[in-house]
């Protein structure tokens, strides 16, 4: 019989991100190799405080010890608060914690203050974290910056397991063309305005393409007014599968640079489509691959963001090499090695 895994994962309705895509990618490899596995999506909603607590309280309630008599051999948690499952046979593959009460905390990304109900908050969610984390057989992260947070945040210890992007095995590449690409959710962490910014010091003939939807599209789409680059900034939307793919083998660099990230799908997606990827100094995860002036380019300003994308149109030999290095840089990176990790207690 086969063995049974239920991946647990927090959704927010209507919204699909590397999350999702995780979750996704987990379940068809698992049973890929024999597991029958099923996702057991709950909503999430972090606001107002009361629906926060209560999508803790609710993982917690949840009983996934068997199904209609037939026993449930492992859980896997993956984002908050999903791994807060319990479970005699619990691993977690973290995606990321509530960051709003640890690493965002003090920024704009984040709603909490100083106030006794923000405090009584934040507290909340730590303990909920340490318990629940610790009752897992394994913790393991998507990536090194996730696993340094809970250490120093939590004082938990993890280890990293990277696993391939969605579409492995169907990158491609076409040529180097006058594009810069951008792809992603179109929100504040995703910084793509730095971008528009830059676009406005390159050579005319570079264009910018932006594939993705968020909230911030129509403060992008005004930036871009604003600073007259209507002709050459492009924004897609969505795009469909087959179109991403062709969007990454035909552009001269990607653009990725979120703040302090958790992972980040678009650079390996980048790398496997042997293109150059330009991201800044705390974009987090990014740079656990990104190599400056090897793969491509870890800056600070849009000026210099600019500089490097007309030196790349101007010397499209180096954007080639650059793509192949990143290539050659991430082949490591295999589900074989994150299915076996994951269910190392149930073999």
């Amino acid at each position: 019989m086969k063995k049974k895994i239920a991946i647990c994962h927090s959704q927010v309705p209507f919204f699909k991100g590397g999350a999702e895509l995780l979750v996704q990618s987990l379940s068809t490899e698992l049973n890929k190799r024999g597991y029958q596995s099923e996702i057991i999506s709950v909503p999430f909603k972090w606001y107002p405080n009361n629906q926060l607590i209560q999508s803790m309280v609710n993982w917690r309630g949840i009983d996934l010890s068997e199904s209609n008599g037939e026993k449930i051999d492992l859980v896997i948690g993956t984002k908050f608060p999903s791994y807060g499952i319990q479970h005699p046979n619990k691993v977690t593959w973290l995606v990321h914690q509530y960051r709003q009460v640890y690493d965002l905390l003090g920024t704009q990304f984040s709603q909490y203050g100083s106030s006794p109900e923000d405090y009584s908050i934040r507290e909340l969610v730590k303990r909920f974290d340490n318990n629940s984390l610790l009752e897992s057989k394994k913790i393991y992260t998507i990536a090194d910056n996730a696993t340094n947070r809970l250490k120093k945040y939590n004082n938990i210890q993890s280890e990293t397991l990277y696993h391939p992007p969605k579409h492995v095995g169907s990158y491609y590449n076409n040529e180097i063309g006058d594009y810069v690409l951008s792809v992603g959710r179109l929100d504040k962490l995703k910084r793509t305005e730095f971008l528009i910014e830059a676009m406005a010091y390159t050579n005319s003939n570079i264009k910018c393409v932006i594939a993705g939807e968020g909230p911030e599209k129509e403060n992008l789409k005004r930036m871009v007014e604003k600073l007259n680059l209507k002709d050459r900034v492009v924004f897609l939307g969505f795009v469909e599968d087959k179109t991403l793919l062709e969007l990454y083998s035909n552009c001269l660099a990607v653009y990725y640079a979120p703040f302090d990230e958790d992972y980040g799908y678009v650079t390996l997606e980048a790398f496997l489509s042997k293109k150059p990827v330009i991201s800044r100094r705390d974009s987090g995860g990014v740079l656990e691959f990104l190599v400056e002036e090897s793969n491509g380019f870890i800056l600070d300003t849009t000026e210099d963001i600019a500089g490097k994308l007309n030196f790349l149109s101007n010397n499209k030999n180096v954007a080639s090499s650059m793509g192949n290095k990143g290539y050659n840089d991430i082949q490591h990176i295999t589900w074989d090695n994150a299915i076996d990790k994951l269910t190392e207690t149930i073999r």
